[in-house]
């Protein structure tokens, strides 16, 4: 007999960790169906994806699921697929919950219809944008950390999303930084932020290309328009699946943004001369 576990799901009865939770949220007008051990569901952020909501109805956009299998030597691996894919094999709950959340958000940045998500990091500053384009491991969520601690305000660590107007909307969900005291230090500077702030137009603002290089000072090129437009084309999810809505959306926004590229020394330092760039664009 079926029963309503916390949090919205249906429980299906098992052994041990073989129990699943099956449930499911809509974020960005995407239904991802999770079928997952019961014990995972604590490891997961709530919502799993930024503005999801729980218990949606209807055909799943995707399923994410995970299966348990048991080694010879008495060991537990979390086998992790997406619509009968497998996606990798993990050893604890907690690495596999990470990659759960991953794969969904970026299942959601994939499948979004009538946005266009990009890899990069986004502050607000005088109802100006700043993105900074860059895959995970790029450093975007200290630079994002450190415009923030110079009186930016946060909108993103992860993705900016463009929707067809080239306005980008906010992607709240708690910046992941590597080192704890980084990480501690980033809750507590973004203790009162709170999701849901309005679209930010990005004309008039910056897109930001740079890569880390010790002892460097901030001395960019500047981009021509379709340089920019290249640059966050580069780190565009739906590029392959959509590209023509890609290229339409995002030229639209960088129409009027100003584009630098260029090595950076450490955050705080790259913090200041780009706002000081801003503020002379």
């Amino acid at each position: 007999m079926l029963t309503i576990p916390p949090r919205g799901g249906v429980h299906v009865p098992g052994q041990g960790l073989e129990a699943l939770d099956v449930t499911s949220v809509r974020a960005y007008g995407v239904r991802i169906e999770f079928r997952v051990p019961a014990p995972l569901l604590a490891h997961l952020p709530v919502p799993i994806v930024p503005g999801a909501e729980q218990g949606s109805r209807g055909p799943a956009d995707a399923v994410i699921s995970v299966r348990v299998d048991h080694t010879a030597d008495g060991g537990t691996l979390y086998e992790i697929a997406e619509n009968g894919t497998v996606l990798g094999m993990e050893a604890s709950l907690q690495a596999a919950a990470s990659v759960v959340e991953s794969w969904a958000q970026l299942t959601v940045a994939t499948l979004a219809r009538g946005l266009v998500f990009v890899h990069g990091g986004v502050v607000g500053w005088q109802n100006r944008a700043i993105v900074m384009p860059g895959r995970s491991l790029s450093g975007k969520s200290t630079l994002v950390l450190a415009l923030v601690e110079a009186g930016a305000n946060y909108y993103s660590d992860e993705y900016a999303v463009f929707d067809s107007d080239g306005r980008i909307h906010p992607y709240w969900r708690p910046p992941k930084l590597r080192v704890a005291s980084d990480q501690e230090a980033a809750s507590r500077l973004l203790g009162g932020v709170v999701s849901g702030s309005p679209p930010l137009p990005i004309t008039l603002g910056l897109v930001l290309i740079s890569r880390y290089e010790a002892g460097s000072r901030w001395l960019p090129r500047q981009l021509s328009c379709g340089e920019t437009l290249l640059g966050l084309l580069d780190n565009t999810v739906p590029l392959r699946l959509r590209p023509e809505e890609s290229v339409k959306t995002l030229a639209k926004a960088v129409a009027n943004a100003q584009g630098f590229e260029g090595m950076r020394g450490e955050a705080a330092d790259f913090a200041e001369q780009a706002l000081g760039l801003l503020r002379r664009v």
